[in-house]
């Protein structure tokens, strides 16, 4: 998705690392604010294809944040082993989500059929992906 990033630096993740990714949890996504304050949101995700990928409703803060500041880190906490967590720091890019696919899929990670309950009719979704450069953690 992020076709304009620097190309990323080549890092592995630990099964354990895909794992937590994988997981139907709440992660944080942490984007710098034009105060320079760093502006940290809980958020429901999907890990594909190398991305963190965020479904939000455009001109939220989270989305402004994203197109200003281009750079952002997301982390999560083990669900199983809350010693352990993940933390992924990179390029940010943002997208259009007009026909709502990917918050239909990430909704779908969390076991509801399609996200239409959590949006009013006249909704405007964006999606933004998070290409790591940068591992870090306990995983």
């Amino acid at each position: 998705m992020n076709e304009n990033a620097k190309s990323p630096k080549q890092f592995r993740l630990t099964a354990n690392a895909e794992r937590i990714l994988s997981e139907p949890t709440t992660g944080t996504l942490c984007i710098i604010d034009a105060q320079g304050d760093p502006n940290a949101t809980p958020v429901w995700f999907l890990w594909r294809d190398g991305e963190i990928l965020v479904s939000t409703h455009a001109r939220r803060q989270k989305h402004v944040n994203a197109l200003r500041a281009g750079r952002g880190s997301f982390s999560v906490i083990d669900p199983h082993n809350p010693s352990h967590y993940v933390e992924l720091r990179g390029a940010l890019d943002v997208e259009d989500d007009p026909d709502f696919a990917l918050r239909d899929a990430v909704v779908r990670k969390h076991g509801h059929a399609d996200g239409s309950a959590f949006d009013p009719a006249t909704a405007m979704r964006v999606v933004i992906a998070l290409s790591p450069d940068r591992v870090l953690g306990r995983h």
